[in-house]
């Protein structure tokens, strides 16, 4: 029964009740008995009645009708199975009580900001169930089939051990031990980090089975893993997590201190040519110069391990400035290494807070440092390239006033770092003339506000990507304002449209692995920036939907062109806001529709300081003849091979050679 004055309440605030609430309630009440009448339950099951008891109502429904009774009753009978040694019977049954889950209890019923408990005991009832289930289907063998479901509510819900075992002997029966190790590395960081905990004793004797390839934990043991790794798999309570006040661990026995700090970790990898061949000397040359050098910056070593350099910045206490010393010092390991033909470095760093143990001065010992900061430096630093420097999301915040940096790929908020601002010493490049070509083009656009296209063709191999890099590179470091630079590369494969999608993502700050609302209020959120009105804006907003990365549904070939229209427009405005550079390389693999419209952008831009850049091999000229002839905003630049004497020369610095459109002497 729920009472008359609880309804009331749920529906108006105190100070909005309405003289009439009551026979407004009442009406409402009579018109859902009149809708619940017209609609027996499934089955021929009795209709819900909806019956007046004293102070109020109550709703009467057949227990069929109820999903969560119905997912209930599956349950018991999946892990009746379960328990009877049937996991085939198991799987079959509690997947059938998942079945029923078709989203978020209630999402369509519960108010936004309101915590009700019975949500939040259904949503644990459905995780410990998702962990009979791949308890089921590991007896069955299925460790395959279910390794991909493991590793989403794994990382959905890092504290659960349960789900952290169950993926762990996964990837150990797929022949993946080292991910299974690094599961448990994970999870060990987190608890420690949050909250002073070690894993428990089923996941560390789990860890131990790993590690001595314990034949119980094969698919086709002859004892049951139920049996043999009861420990390990046994359902434990989840850890809640954290609130309040960060974790410092007490002095132990007089001999450390353990807290938890804010910090920035530099993650140093070195590969040498020949690593069989080098000599004990050299590689530890290398790691002396690398922990010299971060010393120098301020920072200390943690720990050396093999080629791989671990240091932290803040250890001796957290200052503003250490995210900005720890690039410094990966920048100054980069230009030291550069010399060295045998020997490659790449770099990390991350910012957040760790926990460190710290050895008494009276020990010589190095700290030691657990955090999930020191775990993504070391994924990060495994996607690094040679010669490149990339930061995390938070050391680019911590370091934006300083250091140029340009997003290191859609996939993850992972930034590379180009250099220090101002910093015109540590700029290179082989291609001098055609980059003060790029240069003047931009600043005549920025300083004249009127858009321009420029092409930069060549053969494949000649340059044109390194000579886009290091214009980019020059505008993050030499341009007095900020520019925001768009890039894209054709594929000439999958959507037609997937270049304006890819530069409207980073316009966005869209990534790929985004959920498809974060996506839509990304967009939503840049396109309302604009000088436009709101009308406008919410036109813009719809039309552009298909071309995000999560948007659904792939643009219809019918509007492909008005949906061009549209991305060109939300350009012109950013333009107006900031310069806007966008480059679209390996442009003769783009779709026709996308190069109409990029080639008529320097057109339709209005006043906007807009400059667009394509690069493309010469057959662009046999696919479209005409590309760019003849218009008053439009320039040429021919990359040619260096000569051989190791200079490199292009069209544009010949008197003779030909230009399309705007001519500009280097």
């Amino acid at each position: 029964m729920v009472a008359t004055s609880e309804l009331v309440e749920a529906l108006w605030e105190s100070e909005d009740v309405p003289a009439t609430a009551r026979k407004i309630l009442h009406n409402a009440i009579w018109g859902l008995r009149t809708i619940l009448a017209e609609n027996t339950g499934p089955g021929n099951h009795p209709a819900p009645e909806l019956v007046t008891k004293a102070p109020g109502y109550m709703l009467r429904v057949d227990p069929d009708d109820v999903d969560l009774l119905v997912f209930r009753r599956w349950v018991a009978a999946g892990r009746a199975e379960l328990a009877a040694g049937a996991p085939e019977e198991a799987s079959r049954r509690l997947r059938k009580g998942l079945d029923l889950w078709g989203g978020p209890l209630l999402a369509d019923l519960a108010e936004s900001g309101i915590t009700w408990p019975e949500l939040d005991a259904a949503r644990r009832d459905r995780l410990d169930v998702l962990e009979d289930l791949f308890e089921a289907e590991l007896e069955c063998g299925r460790h395959h089939s279910i390794l991909g479901e493991l590793t989403m509510m794994a990382e959905a819900e890092p504290w659960r051990e349960r789900a952290r075992g169950q993926l762990m002997l996964a990837l150990y029966r797929c022949g993946r031990q080292a991910d299974a190790l690094n599961v448990y590395e994970r999870v060990r960081s987190s608890l420690v980090e949050n909250l002073g905990l070690e894993p428990g004793h089923g996941l560390r004797t789990l860890q131990h089975a790993i590690l001595t390839h314990d034949p119980a934990l094969a698919a086709d043991a002859s004892t049951p893993p139920r049996e043999a790794l009861a420990p390990a798999l046994a359902r434990r309570p989840p850890v809640e997590q954290p609130a309040g006040a960060p974790l410092v661990v007490p002095r132990q026995g007089g001999t450390a201190v353990t807290e938890r700090i804010p910090v920035s970790a530099l993650l140093v990898g070195l590969r040498m040519d020949s690593l069989d061949e080098v000599s004990p000397g050299e590689i530890e040359t290398a790691l002396h110069t690398v922990e010299d050098v971060i010393t120098r910056f301020g920072g200390t070593v943690v720990a050396a391990i093999g080629s791989l350099t671990l240091a932290l910045f803040g250890v001796d206490g957290p200052g503003d400035d250490d995210p900005e010393r720890a690039v410094r010092a990966a920048l100054a390991l980069r230009e030291r290494f550069s010399v060295d033909a045998q020997t490659a470095l790449r770099a990390a760093v991350t910012t957040g807070r760790a926990l460190v143990r710290l050895s008494p001065a009276v020990e010589a010992g190095r700290p030691s440092a657990v955090g999930t900061l020191l775990d993504d430096g070391r994924a990060m630093l495994g996607r690094v390239p040679d010669g490149d420097v990339w930061m995390s999301g938070a050391a680019r915040l911590a370091t934006a006033a300083s250091v140029a940096a340009k997003s290191a790929d859609d996939s993850s908020d992972a930034w590379q770092v180009l250099g220090l601002l101002g910093d015109e010493t540590a700029f290179r490049t082989d291609r001098e003339h055609e980059l003060g070509v790029l240069n003047g083009l931009l600043d005549w656009a920025r300083h004249s506000s009127v858009p321009h296209l420029v092409t930069v063709l060549g053969a494949p191999g000649v340059g044109k990507s390194h000579l886009l890099a290091e214009f980019e590179r020059s505008i993050a470091v030499q341009s007095p304002a900020p520019v925001r630079v768009l890039t894209a590369r054709a594929t000439g494969e999958g959507e037609p449209l997937s270049v304006a999608g890819v530069i409207l993502a980073r316009y966005c700050g869209v990534l790929a692995e985004d959920a498809v609302e974060v996506a839509r209020a990304k967009l939503a959120a840049a396109v309302w920036r604009l000088p436009m009105a709101k009308a406008r804006r919410a036109q813009t907003y719809r039309r552009l939907l298909p071309l995000l990365p999560a948007g659904g549904a792939p643009v219809d070939p019918a509007d492909r062109v008005e949906v061009l229209n549209v991305w060109a427009e939300l350009l012109t405005a950013a333009a107006a806001l900031e310069p806007v550079v966008v480059v679209v390389d390996d442009a003769h693999r783009a779709a026709d529709a996308v190069l109409d419209r990029l080639e008529s952008l320097s057109d339709g831009a209005g006043t906007a300081p807009l400059l667009a850049v394509a690069t493309a091999r010469p057959e662009l000229l046999d696919r479209r003849p005409g590309w760019g002839g003849g218009k008053h905003r439009a320039s040429t630049l021919t990359l040619l091979p260096p000569r051989t004497d190791g200079s490199a020369v292009s069209a544009a610095a010949r008197p003779q050679a030909p230009w399309r459109g705007r001519s500009i002497a280097v």
